[in-house]
C-alpha cells in the first residue's frame, strides 16, 4: 500500500473516499469547514443532530453526489478526546481502513484537520497500515471478505515529512509480520521454522546469527529450555540475531540491548496440561518472539547506532514420554536450581535461559516480552500490558517508548516481601504455586536471572490477542504487541547513545498521541 502526502486542495483530490475525524461531543474544526460548504452543509449538519456521534470506532460514508472531486466523503470517530491517547487513535485508523476495505474503496484520503494535529501523523499512518492486517486463510476457494487500498493520501498534515511516513508505516507493517506469526499454526510455525524465520531477517540485513540445537543447549548447560522442550518431537532452538550499530561510537558507549522473547510454539501445557476449550489458540504462545523479531528487522534497517540483539527461547510444550514432571529439579544455565511445581509455568523458565544467554553475550539492558501468565488478564485486562522492572530509569525509558508507540504498558510493584514465595524446600526457587500476585511473581522469577543488569518484563498474555468480544475498542485477535515498543526503546536509546538525547520533541506527545 502507498501513503503518500497531499498539499492539494481535499476537494480537489481524486479518491474513492476522503474521511475527515470527529471527536465525541465536537462540532467540525474550522479546517473542515470549507468542505462542509462544498458539500451544501450536510456535514455539519450530520455532526450537530446527533445523526453521527464521534464514538470511537463509529464510521459512516455519504455520497459527494459531484460536488467534490472525492466520491464519498467518510466521517469517522475517534472518541471522547479526554479518552484519546496514541493506542485509541491508531485504533480508531484501523477501523476507518477496515471499513473502507470492506466497502472496496481503493484510494483513501485522510484530513489532517481537528482534533488531529501535525504530532498524530506517526499513529495515524500505523493505525493505518495495521488496517490493512487480514488473518492469511487455509480455506481453498474462498474469496477475501475486504479488498486492498491502493494508495493513502494524507491531507492537512505538513510538507517534506516523508521520512516520518516511511518509518510509521515500517512499524506498521512490523507490527502486522508479528500479528501474521502469532496467527500461524503450530503445525507450521515449529522452533525449527521459527529459527529460519530469524535466520532470513538476519541474511536480509547481514546480521550475526546464532541458532543453538539440542546438543549446544546441552553443552551450554540450558537445561530449562531443554526441559519445556523434552515432550515434543521437534526439539527446542536458542536463536540470537545481533545487529552491530554502535561500531561508530569506539568503546565509549557500550550499551547492549537485547530484546528476549518467549517463542513457545504451541503450548498444551505439558504434564500439567490445559483444559481442552481454548487449547487451539496456544500457538500465539510465541507472540512475544514475534514482537522481537520483527522488530529488530526494522531496527537493522534503519542502521540505528546502538548495538541490539534479538534473543527468541523456541520450543514446543508437549507431555510426550520425555518430558519434565511436577517435582522435578532442573539445574539452569546461570546454576540456579529450580523446583519445576507446574509445566504449565513453562515460560519463565526458557525466558530465564534466554536472559542468561543474552548476558553471556554482553548484553547491559534487557527487555523480555511474553504471554506469561493467565494472571495478567485478571490484572489489567486486554487493553494494556502488564509490567515490572527492577531499575526505574530504564523503565522510565519504556514507558515513554510505549507512549510513544502507542503500545500501552502498566508497571506492577515487586514488593521484597514477595521474595518468600518464589523459595522452594529443595531447590533454590521454584516455578510456580506462589498462591497470589502471580503477574508479579512470574516477573520476579525472571528477575533472578537478570545478572542484576537494567531488565524490564513486559507480560503480554492478554495484550497479545483479544478474546474478548465485548472489549471493542480494542483489536480483536493477534495484535502484535510489544513490536512498537521494542522499535521505540531502541530509537530513543541510539539516540541517547548519540548524545542527542532527549530529542527536542520527546516531551511533545500530545493527547491524540504520536
Amino acid at each position: 500500500m502507498k501513503i503518500t502526502l497531499a498539499s492539494a486542495p481535499a476537494t480537489e483530490l481524486e479518491v474513492d473516499a476522503l474521511a475527515i475525524p470527529i471527536a465525541t461531543g465536537q462540532q467540525l474544526g474550522a479546517a473542515a469547514q470549507e468542505l462542509n460548504v462544498a458539500m451544501g452543509g450536510v456535514l455539519g449538519e450530520m455532526v450537530t443532530n446527533a445523526e453521527f456521534r464521534g464514538r470511537i470506532h463509529e464510521v459512516l460514508p455519504m455520497p459527494a453526489q459531484g460536488r467534490i472531486r472525492p466520491r464519498r466523503v467518510i466521517l469517522y470517530g475517534l472518541g471522547a478526546l479526554h479518552d484519546l491517547d496514541g493506542q485509541r487513535l491508531r485504533s480508531a485508523h484501523h477501523e476507518l481502513v477496515r471499513a473502507s476495505r470492506t466497502w472496496g474503496y481503493k484510494r483513501l484520503a485522510i484530513m489532517g484537520v481537528e482534533p488531529l494535529g501535525p504530532d498524530s501523523l506517526k499513529a495515524v499512518v500505523e493505525g493505518s497500515v495495521l488496517g490493512t492486517f487480514e488473518r492469511r486463510s487455509r480455506q481453498t476457494g474462498q474469496a477475501p471478505e475486504r479488498r486492498e487500498i491502493q494508495e493513502i493520501v494524507l491531507v492537512g498534515f505538513g510538507a517534506g515529512r516523508e521520512a516520518e511516513v516511511i518509518a510509521a508505516q515500517e512499524n506498521g507493517e512490523a507490527t502486522n509480520r508479528a500479528r501474521e506469526w502469532q496467527n500461524a499454526p503450530g503445525n507450521e510455525l515449529t522452533p525449527d521454522a521459527l529459527a529460519q524465520e530469524a535466520t532470513r531477517i538476519a541474511q536480509r540485513h547481514n546480521l550475526e546469527v546464532e541458532v543453538l540445537g539440542p546438543a549446544e543447549l546441552k553443552s551450554g548447560g540450558y537445561n530449562l529450555l531443554l526441559g519445556v522442550g523434552g515432550g515434543s518431537a521437534r526439539p527446542p532452538r536458542m536463536i540470537r540475531v545481533r545487529y552491530h550499530g554502535n561500531h561508530q561510537q569506539g568503546a565509549a558507549d557500550s550499551t547492549v540491548l537485547a530484546l528476549i522473547g518467549k517463542g513457545i510454539t504451541f503450548d498444551s501445557g505439558g504434564i500439567s496440561l490445559k483444559e481442552p476449550e481454548h487449547m487451539s489458540r496456544m500457538k500465539d504462545d510465541m507472540s512475544g518472539a514475534a514482537a522481537v523479531l520483527s522488530a529488530i528487522d526494522v531496527i537493522a534497517s534503519r542502521k540505528l547506532p546502538l548495538d541490539v540483539m534479538a534473543v527468541v527461547a523456541a520450543a514446543e510444550n508437549m507431555p510426550g514420554p520425555t518430558a519434565q514432571r511436577p517435582g522435578d529439579v532442573v539445574v539452569s544455565a546461570d546454576g540456579k536450581t529450580v523446583e519445576i511445581l507446574n509445566t504449565d509455568a513453562e515460560g519463565r523458565l526458557v525466558l530465564a535461559d534466554a536472559l542468561t544467554h543474552a548476558l553471556r553475550n554482553g548484553a547491559t539492558h534487557l527487555i523480555d516480552l511474553a504471554t506469561l501468565t493467565g494472571a495478567a488478564t485478571v490484572a489489567i485486562g486486554h487493553a494494556a500490558s502488564a509490567a515490572v522492572s527492577n531499575d526505574d530509569e530504564f523503565w522510565r525509558l519504556v514507558e515513554q517508548a510505549s507512549r510513544e508507540a502507542g503500545d500501552r504498558v502498566w508497571r506492577l510493584p515487586i514488593y521484597a516481601d514477595y521474595r518468600v514465595l518464589l523459595s522452594s524446600n529443595i531447590a533454590d526457587i521454584r516455578n510456580s504455586e506462589y498462591g497470589e500476585a502471580g503477574t508479579i511473581m512470574g516477573g520476579m522469577f525472571i528477575a533472578e536471572f537478570a545478572g542484576g543488569k537494567p531488565w524490564a518484563h513486559i507480560d503480554i498474555a492478554a495484550s497479545a490477542w483479544n478474546t474478548n468480544l465485548e472489549l471493542t475498542t480494542v483489536l480483536r485477535g493477534p495484535s502484535g504487541a510489544g513490536t512498537r515498543l521494542c522499535i521505540e526503546l531502541a530509537e530513543m536509546m541510539s539516540r541517547k547513545a548519540t548524545d542527542s538525547w532527549p530529542p527536542a520533541t520527546s516531551e511533545r506527545v500530545t493527547r491524540a498521541g504520536r
